[in-house]
């Protein structure tokens, strides 16, 4: 079908949703459907075009014959954006080594296997980043069925480490902060164990940023400027290792590192917040005051009427610069430890404050440290997605949505196309034997980029036609084609 074929059926499309609303004008509804419908349908039939267009210049081209012996030819069908595209893809026999190919897939990039678009793929990942597996399954315009396990594998095929995109100069900061928390959830084993056999794993996430500004016109309210985030389901002292590891390459990467004086890590005091010290030079652990007041309140809070005095007394001591302070400290919250009630409260706060003693000091006397939004954080990036609602995960599948809403925090939406980029090109290495080659040492950038500079002594012999208006200009095929 021809260019000019296919404005023609979307003309006629759009004159008879027109004539049809005037009839009706009160249905604009109708209307804004129709046109979209057309606009779609001739999308997909241009991108249809287009591809069979291309392999029909590969077939006739001489310096494949030369090469490659056609065997037949197939008819692909693609879930894009836009709708279902089918296409001629002629499958070829390599005369030296006799091995098969679809030169127009690898010319495009697109595993065989493969049943949507990365623009497609964006879409599907973009709608799981907000919504359930099944909303994302309704986010394109396909005929095809596109299952959960469809969202569920692509979800799962993000790359379990991925690279962080350098800066072209690095920054110049004396303090940087990190906060950090974690976010409890539900384990989903499979739907043939009863609720008993499920669990519960955490979500760790932590954030850099360089200062805290006030917001323009909003009183009292603060931003954070710089941020970054990192997340995952990270076990164990080796997978605390690896999380914090990824940090400090973060911060040798962005930051003049001799520029800093110090890095204040604060957190609720758990010890894989705590380990952070150990992997970054210049690094302090500050205790978050949020779970500090919180500890505070609950115990002043078995005093009943003098709970008012009791908070007061508690920070009087806390902020006293007296050098016994601490032994003041233990003797107060033992006083109250034995009237309490609930005395599981007191010791949550005794076991925080003096488990953290130095830490706490640190926390409400350094003019540097202000304050700790790690709850906030993780309810607004991990909670919103994974735990908030009753559903359950699977720790793959956590690790790597949580991952992915990082990636959008840290990047923006329009930039998760790289990301998909550079899952597929890992899960390429790994069938094509390519695996021992680190995939870390590919950047992100480099991967958009080998979509058009690989091959080139393959890709300047072929010319392909693309239908114009009235004649057919002839551009030469940029994009990717890795010969197997």
């Amino acid at each position: 079908m021809t260019i000019v074929s296919l404005l023609e059926t979307l003309v006629k499309g759009i004159l008879e949703a027109e004539e049809i609303f005037f009839n009706n004008p009160q249905d604009f509804y109708s209307l804004e459907t129709a046109v979209k419908h057309a606009a779609e349908t001739f999308s997909a039939d241009f991108l249809s075009t287009v591809l069979s267009s291309m392999n029909h210049q590969i077939y006739d081209n001489a310096w494949r014959k030369n090469r490659y012996n056609a065997q037949r030819t197939d008819e692909r069908t693609i879930i894009t954006t836009v709708g279902d595209v089918t296409f001629d893809c002629t499958y070829f026999r390599n005369k030296e080594d006799n091995s098969y190919h679809y030169l127009l897939e690898e010319l495009i990039n697109l595993d065989k296997h493969e049943r949507l678009t990365e623009a497609a793929e964006v879409a599907v990942l973009t709608e799981a980043l907000k919504t359930s597996y099944e909303e994302a399954t309704r986010v394109l315009p396909s005929k095809q069925k596109i299952s959960k396990s469809t969202v569920y594998k692509k979800v799962h095929g993000i790359s379990e480490e991925i690279p962080d995109e350098a800066p072209e100069e690095k920054k110049v900061c004396e303090y940087l902060h990190i906060e950090a928390d974690e976010d409890h959830v539900a384990e989903q084993h499979g739907r043939w164990q009863s609720s008993e056999d499920n669990d519960s794993f955490i979500t760790k996430l932590i954030y850099i940023y360089e200062l805290k500004q006030d917001v323009p016109n909003v009183k009292g309210r603060k931003e954070l400027v710089g941020t970054f985030y990192f997340s995952g389901v990270y076990y164990g002292s080796d997978g605390n290792e690896k999380f914090w590891n990824k940090v400090r390459k973060y911060i040798e990467e962005n930051y003049e590192t001799d520029s800093i004086k110090k890095i204040y890590i604060s957190g609720d005091g758990a010890a894989w917040i705590k380990n952070g010290e150990k992997y970054l030079d210049k690094a302090l652990f500050c205790a978050d005051k949020y779970h500090l007041m919180k500890y505070i309140n609950k115990a002043a809070g078995q005093l009943l009427d003098e709970k008012d005095i009791a908070k007061e007394e508690l920070w009087h001591i806390l902020y006293s610069k007296s050098k016994d302070s601490k032994k003041k400290f233990d003797e107060y919250t033992s006083k109250i430890y034995a009237s309490a009630s609930n005395k599981k409260v007191v010791e949550e706060l005794r076991s925080y404050v003096l488990g953290n003693w130095t830490a706490v000091r640190r926390t409400l006397r350094n003019k540097h440290v202000n304050g700790c939004s790690a709850e906030s954080h993780v309810s607004h990036i991990l909670s919103d997605r994974l735990s908030s609602r009753p559903m359950g995960w699977s720790q793959t599948g956590a690790d790597r949505m949580s991952k992915l809403r990082c990636y959008e925090k840290n990047y923006g939406r329009e930039k998760i196309i790289n990301l998909v980029r550079y899952s597929r090109e890992k899960k390429k290495q790994l069938r094509t034997g390519t695996e021992d080659i680190p995939v870390k040492a590919l950047t992100l950038r480099q991967i958009t980029a080998e979509h058009y500079d690989q091959s080139k002594s393959y890709i300047e012999r072929i010319q392909a036609t693309i239908p114009g208006l009235t004649v057919r200009k002839e551009a030469a095929i940029r994009t990717h084609l890795r010969l197997m």
